[in-house]
């Protein structure tokens, strides 16, 4: 006889969830940026066109990377699992960068429920029901 297959605990299913709404964010704000970057004049703002155009284009990789890997991360692969950990980290490491630039207001809103989004991604991935989930695939 063989073992029953190891379901797919909660905590995955609601971080596969979170990683594509982390992932769409990522791609809206990115879009933002560049609509922002090609639209404002740069009198009407502190920093260069150049650097919202790079942290636009930054936040767009981070968002299609992110949306390439969730759907095998619910498939319990543990390679998608440290590539969501990583992009999760490069996620908080980017909205502390937007919130240091534009503060809570305008383009700098949405940064801090990236970084509560991003926390709980990676609490929910390194539980111990996910560990054994992983661990068995």
């Amino acid at each position: 006889m063989s073992a029953a297959p190891l379901t797919r605990p909660g905590s995955v299913t609601v971080v596969v969830v979170l990683v594509w709404i982390s992932a769409i964010l990522q791609l809206l704000v990115g879009v933002l940026l560049l609509v922002v970057a090609a639209t404002v004049g740069t009198a009407d703002i502190d920093v260069a066109r150049g650097v919202i155009v790079a942290v636009g284009i930054f936040t767009l990789v981070i968002g299609l990377l992110t949306a390439a890997v969730a759907s095998r991360l619910g498939k319990g692969g543990n390679g998608a699992r440290i590539i969501v950990t990583v992009l999760e980290v490069l996620q908080i490491v980017g909205a502390i960068t937007t919130l240091s630039v534009y503060g809570t207001t305008g383009a700098g809103s949405g940064a801090i429920g990236n970084i509560a989004i991003a926390v709980i991604i990676l609490a929910l991935l390194w539980n111990n029901r996910a560990n054994e989930f992983f661990a068995r695939r």
